[in-house]
């Protein structure tokens, strides 16, 4: 389970490179959540952890937390992330 973690997150680091290639750091994210289960983050630079049960994404100046359950990133496009899962938990890290 780990080596297949493993290759979709080096998978999602080139698709995250190829999609950010040449874009702006963000000032600030914007952050939509439909209930708990569905998050899109605009602002997004980069993916600092990706696991089932804790997402870490870069906005430029802060980090944001998602934690909860049967995490997982459905798509990426350009600056924005869609996050589907069990939400129990979004934290801001300066």
């Amino acid at each position: 389970m780990r080596k297949n973690i493993r290759r979709d997150l080096s998978r999602l680091h080139e698709k995250l490179d190829e999609t950010l290639d040449g874009a702006e750091l963000s000032v600030d994210a914007q952050i939509e959540l439909s209930g708990n289960r569905e998050a899109v983050v605009d602002g997004c630079v980069g993916v600092l952890q990706y696991e089932d049960t804790a997402i870490r994404l870069s906005t430029g100046r802060r980090i944001v937390r998602f934690t909860g359950s049967d995490l997982m990133i459905r798509t990426m496009q350009q600056n924005q992330v869609l996050i589907t899962g069990t939400i129990l938990s979004v934290e801001f890290v300066s």
